[in-house]
């Protein structure tokens, strides 16, 4: 069954309880909709089920901070500027990007087969960063102790985004642990941008 919680604004340690545990996932709001979260291939696997989300789709990284972004994804002096605009003016971004070579050796030490989930043929995924306080803290509590957050949107896959989480019910199907709740409906931001090969959706 299902728990949900009201998100107070600061790190959800139910959340984070629930995302260092095997196969954990959670439902997290965005500036944008709700988002399924988990942090190991177990949890990927739930994720595309519930999505009925075709494999060759790979979630996505949430980065919670520049620095674990400068750390996985290869990036040159442009898209790096273009990353700490967005930062710094707290606008939602994600750009498909090559893996620096040791962070994607650190993807594939986990040792559970992940990266076949979470990159494309290209072996590229989308960075995302600035995508919503409470999943921020989380994804940033997390890298401290080593470890990634993936996402993908909780929808199901060809669906248009989840913005109320009564909506995300219908792709749960009762498997997920914890769901935050948000006081506000979320909208678009007017301040997401997005380039010809970056993508800000989750």
């Amino acid at each position: 069954m299902t728990k949900h919680t009201q998100w107070n604004g600061t790190l959800s340690q139910e959340g984070y309880d629930i995302l260092k545990g095997e196969g954990g996932c959670i439902v997290c709001p965005t500036k944008v909709g709700y988002i399924i979260m988990t942090t190991d291939k177990a949890g990927l696997e739930r994720k595309f089920e519930a999505k009925e989300r075709n494999r060759n789709k790979p979630g996505v990284v949430l980065c919670g901070s520049m620095d674990e972004l400068r750390a996985l994804a290869q990036l040159n002096p442009e898209i790096e500027a273009f990353y700490q605009k967005h930062w710094d003016e707290d606008i939602l971004l994600g750009c498909i990007l090559p893996w620096k070579p040791e962070a994607f050796e650190k993807l594939k030490a986990y040792g559970d087969g992940r990266e076949e989930l979470m990159t494309d043929v290209r072996g590229t995924s989308c960075f995302v960063i600035k995508f919503g306080k409470a999943g921020e803290q989380l994804a940033a509590k997390l890298w401290e102790e080593g470890k990634m957050v993936y996402a993908s949107s909780a929808n199901p896959s060809g669906k248009e985004i989840v913005v109320r989480l009564k909506e995300s019910e219908s792709v749960s199907k009762e498997q997920w642990t914890l769901s935050l709740r948000q006081t506000t409906t979320l909208h678009q931001s007017s301040q997401t941008k997005q380039l010809k090969h970056a993508t800000s959706k989750v």
